[in-house]
This record gives C-alpha cells, sequence and structure tokens, in this order.
C-alpha cells in the first residue's frame, strides 16, 4: 500500500474510533465518517468493505500497536524476566490512559452485529490478557510457581484495574512506573508468601482448565438469537396471530435487554409466551441459556 493511501486509512480508522466512542457505534453513520474525514462515502468503501470491517480494523489496528511494542521488549535480551514483564505493564497501562476513546469503544454492548468474528476476537483478546499474566509469573517465579500462578493472574489484574480507575476515573496523579514498581513488590510478596506458607490455591489446575474451556467457547449474545429467531419466524407455517405475538414478545425481550437494568421476570415472561410455539423449542432453550435463566425440563 502506497504511503498517501496508508496515511488516508489510518486517518479514517482514527475518525471513525472517535466517532464511535464518542456517539456510540451504533448511532454513528459511513456517511458521517466519509463527511468528517473529507471523502466521499464511495471513496470510504474502497478502503473498508462495511462499517462492521471498519470497527474489527480499528481493534486490530490498536491492540497490534500495543503487541509491536512488546514484541521489542520480548527481543531484548539484555532484560531479565521480571524487567521485560515491568515494562510490558507500563506499556499496556500507557496505552490505557493514552487512548481512553478506544476503550470506551470496547466498552459499548456491541449488538447486532453479523460479522461475529468481532465478538470473537473481543473475547480472544480478554483471554490473552490473563494466559499472559499467568505464564509471565511462571517466568519470573519458575515452575514452582504455576499452582498459584493462575490466582496470581487474577490478582494482579484487579489490582490493575482499581488503580487505573483511581488515575482515570478518580483524576488521581499517579505516576504509572510508580504504580507498576509497587504492584510488583506486592505480586512478589504475594507469589513468594503463597509458596512460603502452603496456602492451597483457589484457581487449581483442574479449575483453571475449566476455565480456559469455558473461555475457549464461543458466546452468542441473546440480541443476536433474538434477531435469528425473528428471521426464523418468516419462515414458519403458523399462522399470522401467533407470529405477531412471538415478535412482540420477542420485541419487548430486545428492549428489556437494552436497558440499564434488564428485569428477569420480563424476560421470563417473554421467554413463556414463545413455549406454544415447538417449532422454536431449539432457539427458545438456546436463548434462555444465553440469558442464563435455565427452564426446567417440564417447561422445556
Amino acid at each position: 500500500m502506497r504511503k498517501k493511501d496508508s496515511d488516508k486509512r489510518r486517518h479514517i480508522l482514527i475518525t471513525a474510533m472517535k466517532l464511535f466512542s464518542s456517539k456510540n457505534y451504533n448511532r454513528t453513520s459511513m456517511q458521517e465518517i466519509a463527511d468528517i474525514c473529507g471523502i466521499s462515502k464511495g471513496s470510504l468503501y474502497i478502503y473498508f468493505k462495511s462499517k462492521e470491517d471498519l470497527l474489527l480494523t480499528i481493534l486490530q489496528y490498536y491492540f497490534q500497536h500495543i503487541e509491536d511494542q512488546i514484541t521489542l521488549i520480548e527481543e531484548d535480551a539484555c532484560l531479565s524476566s521480571t524487567e521485560k514483564f515491568t515494562r510490558e505493564i507500563e506499556i499496556k497501562l500507557g496505552h490505557y490512559i493514552e487512548n481512553q476513546e478506544f476503550y470506551r469503544l470496547q466498552g459499548q454492548e456491541l449488538s447486532g452485529l453479523s460479522d461475529k468474528s468481532i465478538y470473537r476476537y473481543l473475547h480472544q483478546q480478554n483471554i490473552a490478557q490473563i494466559k499472559w499474566l499467568e505464564q509471565s509469573l511462571i517466568k519470573i517465579y519458575g515452575d514452582q510457581i504455576k499452582p498459584y500462578a493462575a490466582d496470581g493472574a487474577f490478582l494482579l489484574m484487579g489490582m490493575i484495574k482499581q488503580y487505573m480507575e483511581l488515575i482515570v476515573a478518580k483524576k488521581l496523579p499517579l505516576n504509572i512506573e510508580t504504580v507498576v514498581q509497587f504492584l510488583m513488590v506486592q505480586m512478589d510478596f504475594i507469589m513468594k508468601g503463597q509458596l512460603n506458607h502452603h496456602v492451597e490455591p483457589l484457581i487449581n489446575e483442574k479449575l483453571w482448565s475449566v476455565y480456559l474451556e469455558e473461555a475457549g467457547e464461543e458466546k452468542v449474545h441473546p440480541l443476536e438469537l433474538i434477531k435469528e429467531i425473528k428471521n426464523q419466524l418468516k419462515t414458519l407455517s403458523i399462522s399470522e396471530s401467533q407470529k405477531k405475538e412471538a415478535v412482540q414478545s420477542l420485541t419487548i425481550m430486545e428492549q428489556e435487554l437494552m436497558s440499564m437494568k434488564p428485569r428477569t421476570a420480563i424476560l421470563k415472561g417473554m421467554l413463556r409466551n414463545l413455549e406454544p410455539i415447538h417449532l422454536l423449542k431449539e432457539m427458545r432453550v438456546k436463548l434462555a441459556d444465553s440469558l442464563q435463566m435455565a427452564e426446567s425440563e417440564s417447561k422445556i
């Protein structure tokens, strides 16, 4: 790609990311992105085939930027495992502070996306993060720490989130390097303390395997399933009144799921309304599972 095209593509990515973050992804149109970038909508589609393609590329662009920096640290033979880990955490936290718009974008409810690779990509990034922490602790403390590495990873991630909230949300003047050094000292106490006192790990090898196995499963958002059920209804040989009532129930569920605190009673009630349509049984069970509302066998 020519430098001019590369620069233009990068400009589009950053502009779109800022718009998605400030306005919300679902409320931002490709036309608006094109207008602000000073190009035609047709030209925008030359660079990105769809808005979802643009979103996925934004995610890949920013995560790759972090990985490129991490790779440079990993390849530095002059640094110890502890020094590498410390610097890598500093890079990740610095990126979090400098790119708040990007992380706000990730915090949005990205529902209704037809490109499932976006959900999978974000899910993989979250799992990769906790596994990276676990493996880094093993590199630093050796194989003896393996039974406690998963607990250590969760503890460190929790501490990082709390201190980042103090820096970003509460605006406390805490220096990143100072925070990371403090956290490394605390982790040293924790990891060595578990070894010295023979503490029974909470996340043992079996639970860690279960966590990774479940984390690796592709989760389908309830709103996606509702969309699929609506499409399936169009093809079913049932009365129009049944279809209409089912669509109304699904629409109420959609509205409820989009609220800040979805009401369980409403969701369960709308699920029960779908029970008379036996041809929807399989999808209804999937939806109940997605909502973590396992129905009893008698109702299924």
